[in-house]
């Protein structure tokens, strides 16, 4: 038994007007027809939709159930043609999208909404890589762009770059943490007696970097942001913050920034991505992405 989608519609409506002649005036149909299309379908499946009250016509049981699983596929068949239409289209039904853990999603969250809107065939995959974990997943088509993956490394012909920030680095602890009582410029030697707290490189192919330890010296590897900046806040480690992200720490005394004698220099960030064919959907992210004020709002405190 095949049910088509209009008698689907057909059964619905006279559901929601009550009566032959109603549904009919709406569907421009005679009665006769609507009539003719309930029945046969109440035959082939061997039970009644409708009980007849005179003129009027009342749901059964079965009836409401056939009604609530009808509307829910007559909108997943528009869906369907919709995105079977737009995808014949060249628009793309996945886009992978990798950011660096320093950078905040806040920026993230409004085009994902914005892009919700104008591409809802295409499913949108964020993913959060750590250091060279970044490039690594582009270079390895894991992701189809990549925000703020640090410094340049080497660049096969199929990946474009464009710079969009710098993260500066901040030597910056607990105000009760005893390498504050050192009232100079910190050295190795200070530093070395105490845990350096490393978030791990995401990297699969390329060799994985540390951002920062010293030779000798103990690692407490945490797996994201946060968890650093809690384990900064409680001193249980030191190491260097991104100033964007541990500025507001900062500010209201949670955190005391140091100097050392051998800073974190700077880190160039870019927006990198595959070089393919014109696609809508990557298209209108990268265009967004390029976007002095997007690009700003990468470099806020994290969300």
């Amino acid at each position: 038994m095949l049910i088509s989608a209009q008698a689907l519609n057909v059964i619905i409506t006279i559901a929601r007007c009550g009566s032959f002649a109603a549904a009919a005036e709406e569907l421009h149909k005679v009665p006769t027809a609507l009539s003719y299309t309930v029945h046969k379908l109440e035959s082939e499946l061997g039970l009644k939709l409708f009980k007849r009250l005179g003129k009027q016509l009342e749901l059964t049981e079965a009836g409401h159930y056939f009604i609530s699983k009808g509307q829910i596929i007559l909108a997943q068949l528009d869906d369907l043609q919709f995105a079977t239409q737009r995808i014949a289209a060249g628009v793309e039904t996945r886009l992978n999208i990798t950011l660096n853990n320093i950078v905040s999603l806040r920026p993230i969250y409004t085009l994902l909404s914005e892009s919700e809107l104008l591409f809802p065939q295409t499913e949108i995959h964020i993913a959060i890589d750590v250091h060279d974990g970044v490039w690594d997943a582009l270079l390895e088509k894991r992701a189809d762009i990549a925000i703020a993956a640090p410094n340049q490394v080497a660049l096969p012909g199929e990946i474009c770059c464009l710079e969009i920030g710098t993260a500066e680095w901040l030597f910056a602890i607990a105000p009760d943490h005893p390498l504050t009582t050192i009232h100079r410029p910190l050295r190795a030697d200070d530093l070395r007696r105490y845990p350096a707290v490393c978030i791990p490189d995401t990297s699969v192919k390329l060799e994985p970097k540390v951002a920062w330890q010293l030779r000798g010296q103990k690692a407490v590897v945490v797996p994201d942001y946060h968890a650093k900046i809690t384990m900064h806040l409680k001193g249980l480690g030191i190491g260097f913050l991104p100033r964007h992200i541990c500025q507001p720490y900062i500010d209201d005394g949670r955190l005391v920034h140091l100097h050392v004698e051998e800073s974190k220099q700077p880190t160039p960030l870019f927006l990198a991505w595959q070089s393919r064919p014109p696609r809508p959907c990557f298209n209108w992210w990268l265009q967004q992405l390029k976007q002095p004020d997007v690009q700003k709002g990468l470099f806020t405190a994290l969300s």
